[in-house]
């Protein structure tokens, strides 16, 4: 039984790998075009986080 469930495991594993390898492939003829814009979606991401972090200071200095 467990010869069965390894091999079924290694059957999986191995069409995973080649899965990730040919979804990874980059597109024929090069395919260099922009990149994604992601600088307003950070900067908000960033401003969240530290209006977060300094709300939790002063509720605990207010403890």
């Amino acid at each position: 039984m467990k010869k069965k469930q390894l091999l079924q495991s290694a059957f999986m594993m191995a069409s995973m790998l080649l899965t990730a390898s040919v979804v990874l492939a980059a597109p024929p003829g090069g395919g260099g075009g922009a990149g994604a814009p992601i600088d307003g979606g950070i900067t908000l991401l960033l401003g969240a986080g530290a209006s977060y972090g300094i709300k939790k200071l002063r509720d605990r200095r207010a403890k």
